[in-house]
């Protein structure tokens, strides 16, 4: 009996029962809420501020002028590439 088991081809071996899905509970559901302008506004000027001080401290009026031309450019850059999604809410 065995080995005209093992001979047919047909014999279709049962599989796994599926997993139910996990039901989700209802709860709070919290929007993640982006950053407020002022929050934005202090990540461009606080920075440059500080390093302003810094170079004018340091004894280094040069630096203090160019580094704000590229820091102002380099963010100019990247709110350009990025689809200036900054200023969108």
């Amino acid at each position: 009996m065995a080995k005209d088991r093992k001979d047919e081809k047909d014999i279709i071996v049962p599989t796994e029962p599926p997993i139910p899905p996990v039901e989700q509970k209802p709860g709070p559901v919290q929007k993640k809420q982006p950053p407020r302008y002022w929050v934005r506004l202090a990540v461009f000027l606080v920075p440059l501020i500080l390093s302003e001080i810094m170079f004018w401290k340091g004894g280094r009026p040069w630096n203090a002028v160019i580094f704000p031309v590229a820091w102002v450019a380099f963010f100019y850059f990247q709110m350009k590439r990025g689809g200036w999604n900054v200023f969108k809410p």
